[in-house]
C-alpha cells in the first residue's frame, strides 16, 4: 500500500440512548408530532484511534484489548475534530498513520470522545413550543446551546429570531437491555440498511471499563474520573473482510449522519414540546486500489 488516506476504516452505525430508530422527518416545514429523525446542520465528533482489527470478542461485555487484537492506521493523542456538514466531511487533521500489516481483517475499531457537538434548525408546518428554559413558541426551532442530556435544548420562535448555538451531547450511556448488555456495552445488529453489524463500549479516560453509575438506570457520567465516561470504543465486524495487500493504494472514509438528529415530541403540562437530541452517527469506509 504506497499511501494512506487521513481519512479513513471502516462502516458501522452507533444509536445512543434508543435501540429502535424513529421514521424519518417528512420534508420541511415538518408535519406531525411523533418522533422523527433528519439531518442536523452540523455534527462534530472528536476521533483519536482507528484502526482494523481480528479476534474480537464482539459478544462480550469485556472491553477489547485493542493493543493486542488490532492494528491502528490513525491516532491522534489529542483528537482529532471531525465535522460533517451536509453529511460531507474533509480530511483529519494532525495526527500519524501507520499502514496495517498484509492481512485480511474481519473488524474495524474507532476510538472517540463521548462528547458530541450538533447545531441545528429546523421549520415546523404549526407553531410549537421548544423545550428550552423559558420555553417559547414559533414555527422555527433551532438548537439553543443547552447540553444533553437535559431535555431543555431547543428554542422555537420567528425565523428572524433563530439563533442557533453548538449543542454539547455527553454519552453517558449506551441504552441497551438484555443479556450481558447494559448502559455501557452496547450490540448493534441488523442495521436497517444492512450496514456493518458493530458493539461498543464506554470507557474512562484511562481505557478502563466505564463502571460508576448516577442516573436511576445505571447511566455513566462524562468526566475525567477514574470508572467514568470519557471515551466511546466502537467496533464493526464487516459484512466482507477488509484486505490490505499490495494492492492497496489508501484507506477512505466518510462520515454519515443521515439519521443523527432526533426531533423528540413530549406533551408536558399538557403543551406539546420539542425537544432536539442525538440519535446516531455512521462511518463508511473503503480500501482504495488502483
Amino acid at each position: 500500500m504506497n499511501k494512506i488516506s487521513k481519512t479513513l476504516i471502516f462502516i458501522f452505525a452507533l444509536v445512543y440512548g434508543q435501540q429502535v430508530l424513529a421514521a424519518a422527518c417528512s420534508a420541511e416545514p415538518i408535519t406531525g408530532t411523533t418522533d422523527c429523525w433528519g439531518i442536523p446542520d452540523t455534527y462534530t465528533i472528536k476521533l483519536y484511534e482507528m484502526g482494523v482489527c481480528n479476534d474480537i470478542s464482539d459478544q462480550s461485555s469485556t472491553v477489547p484489548d485493542i493493543a493486542s487484537s488490532c492494528q491502528t492506521a490513525y491516532l491522534n493523542t489529542s483528537g482529532s475534530t471531525v465535522n460533517v456538514e451536509n453529511n460531507v466531511t474533509g480530511e483529519l487533521s494532525g495526527g500519524t498513520t501507520t499502514r496495517p500489516d498484509d492481512n485480511t481483517y474481519a473488524y474495524g475499531f474507532i476510538k472517540v470522545d463521548a462528547k458530541v457537538i450538533m447545531k441545528h434548525q429546523a421549520t415546523f408546518a404549526e407553531a410549537i413550543t421548544g423545550s428550552g428554559d423559558p420555553t417559547s413558541t414559533g414555527t422555527t426551532c433551532w438548537t439553543n446551546g443547552s447540553q444533553s442530556p437535559g431535555g431543555e435544548t431547543t428554542d422555537c420562535g420567528t425565523a428572524e429570531e433563530a439563533d442557533p448555538q453548538d449543542m454539547n451531547v455527553y454519552i453517558s450511556g449506551l441504552g441497551c437491555s438484555g443479556g450481558e448488555q447494559g448502559m455501557f456495552y452496547c450490540r448493534y445488529e441488523n442495521d436497517p440498511e444492512g450496514l456493518d453489524n458493530t458493539y461498543a463500549w464506554l470507557v474512562d479516560a484511562n481505557g478502563n471499563p466505564s463502571t460508576n453509575t448516577y442516573g436511576a438506570f445505571g447511566t455513566g457520567r462524562y468526566s475525567e474520573t477514574a470508572g467514568d465516561v470519557k471515551y466511546l470504543i466502537g467496533i464493526a465486524k464487516f459484512n466482507e473482510p477488509k484486505t490490505v495487500n499490495d494492492a492497496s493504494t489508501g484507506m477512505q472514509s466518510q462520515y454519515r449522519v443521515s439519521r443523527g438528529l432526533n426531533v423528540d415530541f413530549t406533551v408536558i403540562g399538557g403543551v406539546q414540546e420539542v425537544n432536539f437530541n442525538l440519535q446516531e452517527f455512521k462511518v463508511i469506509t473503503t480500501i482504495t486500489t488502483d
